[in-house]
């Protein structure tokens, strides 16, 4: 697939500390129509993806989560809003805090929020 399979690599830092190696194909970099997705502005390259973590996909499935579950507590007796309106306050911030790590290319944190998130979401009973 490619000419040349030597990788180049990339430290990758977080304040002041390494968190980690990304290893990079050449030809991919250098094949202009591949980055276009992750071209931002002055040639600054954002990653949408590493490993096996799909982010859109976790993001419908959160999205179509907290939709559901807000009509579920529309739909709420008496009894139950107080309780279910406390958990969606707490799955609202959550998602505003995902949001700000994604705006301040805090990969780790974000990763920990996703995971949070999941969890959250699988014990109220929502799956993938």
């Amino acid at each position: 697939m490619f000419v040349d399979e030597a990788f180049k690599k990339y430290k990758i830092a977080e304040g002041d500390q390494s968190i980690g190696t990304l290893e990079v194909n050449q030809d991919v970099l250098l094949n202009s129509s591949f980055l276009q997705p992750f071209i931002r502005e002055k040639e600054y390259k954002r990653i949408t993806k590493i490993g096996n973590r799909n982010y859109e996909e976790l993001n419908k499935y959160i999205i179509a989560s907290l939709n559901d579950y807000y009509n579920r507590l529309m739909n709420a007796t008496k009894s139950e809003y107080n309780r279910m309106l406390n958990t969606y306050n707490r799955l609202y911030e959550m998602w505003k805090d995902l949001h700000n790590f994604k705006e301040a290319n805090n990969l780790v944190e974000m990763d920990k929020t996703y995971d949070l998130f999941s969890y959250e979401l699988y014990v109220l009973g929502y799956t993938k």
